[in-house]
This record gives structure tokens, C-alpha cells and sequence, in this order.
């Protein structure tokens, strides 16, 4: 297992192992696709090592079967498909004999989106934690989680990598060089969307649909921006995916556009070439205000619940108001 950047989370899960202080549990915090699940495992792997040390050694049976996810007491819990009465049948087993008479860990992914009642049951383990249990949160970001939880857990942030290091990281993936330098720049460094992009073949069509959104935009033409929202490209296995890509990406653009009129170069969107026509039509004032409206709606988008007709509406309804205004 190879951990890319967050070199700050590593070093302190060093510290912790080295001064034999591995916390009870932990929370992994940070945008979606910077390594949260990564290093939760990794995690897993500093509890069972046969070995010890301050780095997992990779090699005995106990990291190996948890690199490949396989190891009977690391037990992983999907947020998005965990409802109470099944985190409660999970639980229950808990403070019994793990399976390999160690360590069992829990690793609860997406854990801000289990409702309160989710993380009441959770909390009477944490309350009275068991030697032989440990629990490993993520989350996209520490809102909705129950006070009581984060002051009984150590609280890691996850970031993005830079463009050269997710470049990188993409080129020993297998990524074409070409490929690799411009999902890089377009995902900001963060490469579980980069990596999630390539693999997505609608990911063309989307970033045509964010330039041809933009293009009605420049136009002032918002007829033209809601009829391309329309006719987006549909997934079965996620429908909010096309509008939660438009309205990142054209943050992303107002974004450079912003950088450009201050004298900077355009890096993070999918067409370096809009945002410096976007920079040249619009106010820097005005832009900031851009920059506001379609950063806020990003935040709404990256939630894994959210109404697309409603967010594409407003988002849509936002921008004209300014440009036309």
C-alpha cells in the first residue's frame, strides 16, 4: 500500500505508534478522493502488524490480508447503506472474542451522513471503549456529527496532493503522461476524483457540457445554460453525478477566471481558454461574486444528498442574476 501526500497524517500515526499511544478510535476528515479510506486501512494495518514499529512492514499476514481487504477482524461499514438496527447487529458482537483472538477494527466510511440515532449506538462504544476494539471514522467534513463523538475521537485532516504529486501518482497507475497532467490539474491534485474521472467514460461528455454552459453564460443566454442542463447525460449509479460535475467544474472556471484578471494563470478548471474569456468580459467584483455563489453551490453538490433540479435551478438562477444584474 502506497500512501500519496498527507504526510502530516502519516507522521502523526507514527508518533502514536511509536510512544505506544494508538488512540481507542479516529476520525479521518477531508474532501472526497483525498485518502481517507487509504489511510483508515493503513490504520487497521498499525493495529494488527505482527511486527510493530512506527510503519506497518507491508509483509506478514496480517497487513497483507488487510491490504486486500480480506482480514476477518477489520470490519468495514458503509455510511451510505448502514441503517441503525444494522449498525446495532454489527455492533453487538463488538466486545466479544475477535475471530483471530486480537484486535477487531471497525471502519466506518462516510460517517457524517449516519442520522443521530446512527451515532448514539456508536457512542456508548466509544463511552466505554474495549482493549481489543479500535474504530477508524471518515468523513467528508466534521458538520452533523455528534459533539460527544469528536471529543472522544483524534481528529485527522486529509488534503489534496499538488498537481505534480497526483501527476505522478496517476503516471504509476498507468495514466498516459498527457492524461495524467491534465486530470491533475483539472481535479486540483485531489486523486480520487482524477482517478474516478478516467475510469468514468461519461467524463467527456460532462466536461463538454460544462464549456457549453459557460459558452451560454458569456452569452448571457440563460435559456441556453438550462437547456444544457437538461439534456445532461444520465448514470444509473448516481443520478445527481452530472450536476454535481457541472457545477463543480464551472466553479472551477469562475475560479480561474478570478486568478486570470488578477494577472494569474488558469490551472483547475477543464478549459484554461473560457475562464480567461470569462476574465476578460467580467469585473474582478463581479467575479468574486461569481466565485461566492458557485463555491457555496459546490458544497451543496458534494453532499451525497441533494435535489438536482432544485440545486441546477438556483445555481443557474444565481449566476444570470449577477451577469444580467
Amino acid at each position: 500500500m502506497e500512501i500519496y501526500g498527507n504526510k502530516e497524517a502519516v507522521n502523526r500515526l507514527s508518533e502514536y505508534r511509536a510512544n505506544g499511544r494508538m488512540p481507542h478510535s479516529l476520525l479521518f476528515f477531508g474532501d472526497s478522493g483525498t485518502g481517507k479510506r487509504t489511510l483508515a486501512f493503513y490504520t487497521a494495518m498499525l493495529y494488527l502488524c505482527e511486527k510493530g514499529g512506527e510503519a506497518p512492514c507491508m509483509k506478514c499476514l496480517n497487513c497483507e490480508r488487510t491490504e486486500k481487504r480480506i482480514h476477518p477482524d477489520v470490519i468495514y461499514i458503509d455510511g451510505e447503506k448502514t441503517s441503525v438496527a444494522q449498525l446495532r447487529e454489527i455492533l453487538k458482537d463488538s466486545h466479544g472474542a475477535s475471530v483471530e483472538g486480537g484486535i477487531r477494527v471497525y471502519i466506518l466510511s462516510e460517517f457524517q451522513i449516519l442520522n443521530r440515532e446512527c451515532q448514539n449506538a456508536l457512542l456508548t462504544y466509544l463511552e466505554e471503549p474495549s482493549d481489543k476494539v479500535r474504530f477508524i471514522l471518515t468523513a467528508s467534513n466534521k458538520n452533523g456529527i455528534l459533539p460527544t463523538i469528536l471529543s472522544r475521537t483524534a481528529l485527522i485532516t486529509t488534503y489534496p496532493l499538488s498537481a505534480e504529486e497526483c501527476e505522478t501518482a496517476l503516471k504509476k497507475a498507468g495514466v498516459s503522461e498527457e492524461e495524467a497532467k491534465k486530470s491533475a490539474l483539472t481535479c486540483k491534485g485531489n486523486l480520487g476524483q482524477a482517478l474516478k474521472a478516467l475510469e468514468n467514460k461519461n467524463t467527456g461528455l460532462y466536461f463538454a457540457a460544462v464549456r457549453e454552459y459557460a459558452e451560454a453564460v458569456l452569452k448571457g443566454d440563460e435559456y441556453a445554460a438550462l437547456y444544457t442542463l437538461s439534456k445532461l447525460p444520465q448514470t444509473k449509479e448516481d443520478k445527481r453525478e452530472p450536476v454535481r460535475v457541472l457545477i463543480t467544474e464551472t466553479a472551477k472556471l469562475f475560479h480561474d477566471a478570478l486568478v486570470a484578471a488578477e494577472g494569474g494563470k488558469a490551472s483547475c478548471g477543464c478549459d484554461g481558454g473560457l475562464s480567461e474569456r470569462l476574465a476578460k468580459k467580467y469585473s474582478l467584483s463581479l467575479l468574486n461574486e461569481l466565485c461566492e455563489i458557485t463555491r457555496r453551490f459546490s458544497d451543496i453538490a458534494a453532499n451525497v444528498y441533494f435535489n438536482t433540479k432544485s440545486a441546477s435551478d438556483a445555481f443557474t438562477a444565481g449566476i444570470f442574476e449577477k451577469v444580467k444584474g
